[in-house]
């Protein structure tokens, strides 16, 4: 793998290249939550995770399984050149793309976690032009047919803006409800939820395209 990795010639140059590497991995998580709602057999599965009608912590683990399965594999390969550049940089005495990951990988918990509780968290000016505030993903998660495909990065809020999807705080005050209307997720028991109906789902929509 030495060969495929950017040789770090000295504390800057390896500081940009790992901030490109984490532009490319927030690239690819903005795609593969885009294709979550844009291809109709992953939006079978990622509904449960918009069926809730509260924005609580706890939405933050309302997945399917299988979505994770079928989607996880495209941030595999960045996040493994992640892993290896910090090894090569560190090896080298560079500490600086090991603190420009840690504070990226922190805003991204914060992100994650404020951004599905009922904690509104927006980050002051400046940051807030380059960093996705956790309560705009209130914005994301809203029944407002305005705000449907929209906010989809996490931490930042580059890709948003440049494929047109970013929605500002002003937007905060049109939510008006949560969650799906009517969800058949929320028809059947969490378990169930879960586990068996992502894949009764995700087979009608292949029966249905045969």
């Amino acid at each position: 793998y030495e060969k495929i990795i950017p040789i770090g010639e000295n504390s800057l140059n390896s500081s940009l290249i790992m901030i490109l590497t984490i532009l490319l991995s927030n690239l690819i998580g903005y795609l593969r939550h885009r294709i979550a709602h844009n291809i109709p057999a992953i939006w079978d599965l990622h509904e449960l995770h918009h069926s809730s009608t509260k924005m609580t912590i706890f939405s933050l683990a309302r997945n399917a399984p299988l979505e994770d399965i079928l989607t996880t594999p495209l941030l595999i390969p960045l996040s493994a050149f992640s892993g290896l550049l910090l090894n090569q940089y560190l090896s080298q005495g560079f500490v600086t793309p090991l603190v420009i990951y840690i504070i990226y990988e922190s805003l991204d918990i914060i992100f994650t976690t404020v951004g599905h509780s009922s904690f509104k968290l927006i980050y002051p000016r400046p940051f807030r032009y380059f960093l996705m505030s956790p309560s705009l993903h209130w914005i994301h998660h809203s029944n407002n047919p305005e705000h449907y495909n929209c906010n989809f990065s996490n931490t930042l809020t580059v890709w948003d803006r440049f494929f047109g999807t970013f929605r500002d705080e002003s937007h905060l005050n049109n939510i008006k409800d949560y969650g799906i209307n009517d969800s058949e997720y929320n028809r059947v028991h969490p378990i169930y939820a879960a586990t068996m109906l992502p894949i009764i789902k995700l087979k009608r929509r292949l029966n249905k395209s045969i």
